[in-house]
C-alpha cells in the first residue's frame, strides 16, 4: 500500500500557502504517494481533527504554519508529522502568550521541523533554543510559474480602469498579496497617488483578496479617493503570473516575511522586485544587484524613478534575478528533499 499523507495548511485559494501545498502535493505525488489536503479551519478544536484523523488512512501528516495548522498537532496525534514554518510563526505569533504555547507544544512532537530560509532557521532557534536542533532542516521554496494567456495592459483597458493611448506606454507597479495590515499594502498608495499626478504614466495595481473585514474598509476607503491607483481583487494564481510578467515592477511592502513566493516568481518570471526592508525580503535580494530594497515611500520613489529609466539596469538585474532562482529554488531540489525527509521517517 503506497504512503498516504495529510497536507494541513490553511488551502485559501490563490495564496501563497495553496501555491506552497500544491507544489509539495506534486512532488510527493511523483513519487507514488497518497495525498489529501485538510484546512484546519474546518475544525473547531483538537478533539474533533483528531476524532477525524481516527477516521481516516492517514500515515503522516505535514503541516504548513506551526501554529494556523500545527495548533492541533501534540504528542496526541498517533502519527507522525512534519512542520513548515510559516513567516507569521517567527515573525508575529510567538509574541502571543498563547500561540507561543501551542507552538511549542506542537514542536517538541514534531520529527521533522522545516524552515524556507537560514533566516528563519535563526529566528526559530532564538524562540525556541531549546528544540532539538537535529530536527531542524532547512529547505527552500521550489518556483515554477505558470502565467495565463491573459495581457494586463488589454485587461486594464477591457475592465474600463485605463484606456489603451494611456496604458501603452505606462510604467506599472505591481503589488501582489492579502489586503490585510501584515502586507500593509497601503504603505505606497498617497506615494504613487502623487506620483500619478505627476506623471499619468505611473499606475500602481493591487492584486489580492480580501482578508480582514475592517482592514478592507480602511483600504478601499484609501484606494477611492486616489487616481491611478487600480485594485483588481482575487485573480487566480496563473492570471497572476501574467500580470506579474507584463508589470514593469513587482512591489512587496510587507512589514515582515518569511520567504515571499511572490517575489521568487517574480525573479522567476523575469520582472525586477521593488520590497520593503524586512528580514525575509533582505534574505531574499540583494540590493542593487538581484532587485531593490527600500524603507520609507520616499526612498522607493527615487530608486524607482532613476531605475524605470535604465534598461540597462533592469537588464542585469532580471539576469542576476533568475540565476538565482535558478541556483537556489530549484524545483528538483524542494522534492528530493521531501522524499528524503519521507523516506527518513520509514526507518
Amino acid at each position: 500500500m503506497p504512503l498516504s499523507v495529510l497536507l494541513l495548511s490553511p488551502l485559501r485559494k490563490p495564496s501563497g500557502n495553496h501555491s506552497t501545498v500544491q507544489r509539495i502535493r506534486t512532488h510527493l505525488e511523483s513519487g507514488n504517494l497518497v495525498c489529501q489536503e485538510w484546512d484546519p479551519a474546518d475544525f473547531d478544536n483538537e478533539d474533533e481533527f483528531l476524532r477525524k484523523l481516527a477516521e481516516k488512512n492517514v500515515d503522516l501528516i505535514i503541516a504548513l504554519h506551526a501554529y494556523k495548522a500545527g495548533k492541533f498537532l501534540s504528542d496526541k496525534v498517533p502519527i507522525p508529522y512534519i512542520v513548515i514554518f510559516g513567516g507569521t510563526d517567527v515573525n508575529q505569533f510567538y509574541k502571543d502568550g498563547d500561540k507561543l504555547l501551542k507552538m511549542s507544544r506542537t514542536l517538541v512532537s514534531a520529527r521533522y521541523i522545516v524552515a524556507f530560509s537560514q533566516e528563519m532557521w535563526d529566528k526559530a532557534l532564538i524562540i525556541w533554543p531549546h528544540v532539538d536542533k537535529s530536527k531542524l532542516t532547512i529547505i527552500k521554496q521550489g518556483i515554477q510559474t505558470r502565467p495565463s494567456s491573459l495581457r494586463l495592459r488589454e485587461y486594464l483597458v477591457n475592465q474600463g480602469h485605463v484606456t489603451s493611448s494611456s496604458v501603452a506606454g505606462a510604467a506599472i507597479f505591481l503589488f501582489v498579496g492579502s489586503i490585510r495590515p501584515v502586507k500593509d499594502p497601503l504603505f505606497l498608495v498617497r506615494t504613487m497617488a502623487e506620483w500619478h499626478r505627476e506623471r499619468t504614466d505611473i499606475l500602481y495595481v493591487i492584486i489580492g483578496p480580501k482578508h480582514e473585514e475592517d482592514y478592507f474598509t480602511e483600504f478601499h476607503e484609501a484606494i477611492d479617493r486616489e487616481d491611478g491607483i487600480i485594485y483588481l481583487g482575487e485573480m487566480s494564481i496563473e492570471d497572476t503570473h501574467a500580470c506579474m510578467r507584463d508589470s514593469s515592477v513587482l512591489v512587496n511592502t510587507s512589514e515582515s516575511e518569511g520567504m515571499a513566493a511572490v517575489i521568487l516568481e517574480s525573479m522567476d518570471l523575469g520582472t525586477p522586485v521593488m520590497a520593503r526592508r524586512n528580514g525575509g525580503n533582505e534574505a531574499l535580494i540583494q540590493h542593487n544587484v538581484t532587485g531593490f530594497l527600500f524603507s520609507t515611500p520616499q526612498e522607493f520613489k527615487e530608486i524607482a524613478n532613476a531605475f524605470i529609466k535604465d534598461t540597462a539596469v533592469r537588464r542585469e538585474i532580471t539576469q542576476a534575478a533568475k540565476a538565482q532562482i535558478l541556483r537556489d529554488h530549484s524545483p528538483k531540489i524542494e522534492r528530493d528533499a521531501y522524499h528524503k525527509l519521507i523516506n527518513d521517517l520509514k526507518h
